[in-house]
């Protein structure tokens, strides 16, 4: 019986075999192939990066997406740089091209996120939804009043403590 687990499964060895495409294709002596199939350089890139970041948000559904797009920015720029060292041209707007094709799909996968909390909570504002976050827990409070929930005195109070203004310099 087919499970979402074989889905992950299917999607890892998918990414497995996606990310050793594009290290290949990126580091191997095939600069240009991409017009074979009428894209531009940075077209492939924006695609295959963003092809990469789309597979792995099924390979590990567990992951924040955030962080998933982050490894691939850093996956990009790593590229980038492998090929300087491969002799072929790393450059600056290679990278660009991979972070638009990464920033389509994080942008494409947020639309539901926003759809959800549209359709359950769309009468609160984003504070109030944040506030109900069980995510969250006690950080929420703190983070606006850090110190404050406990009676300890501010950074301030310490550092004036510490630090009198009459106080004498050795």
């Amino acid at each position: 019986m087919l499970k979402p687990v074989h889905f992950v499964a299917a999607a890892r060895l998918t990414l497995l075999g996606g990310s050793l495409t594009v290290a290949v294709l990126t580091l191997g002596p095939f600069q240009g192939a991409e017009a074979i199939f009428g894209l531009s350089d940075k077209a492939a890139h924006a695609i295959a990066f963003g092809g990469l970041l789309a597979v792995s948000f099924l390979a590990f559904p567990r992951m924040r997406r955030h962080d998933l797009a982050v490894a691939a920015l850093v996956m990009g720029a790593a590229v980038e740089v492998a090929q300087i060292f491969a002799h072929r041209d790393g450059n600056l707007p290679d990278w660009l091209a991979d972070a638009a094709g990464i920033l389509t799909v994080y942008g494409a996968s947020m639309i539901e996120t926003v759809r959800s909390l549209a359709r359950q909570q769309g009468q609160l504002t984003f504070a109030q939804i944040a506030a109900r976050d069980r995510r969250r827990g006690r950080r929420a409070a703190l983070a606006f009043d850090p110190g404050r929930a406990n009676g300890a005195p501010s950074f301030a109070e310490r550092a004036a403590r510490r630090f009198p203004v009459g106080a004498r310099i050795r």
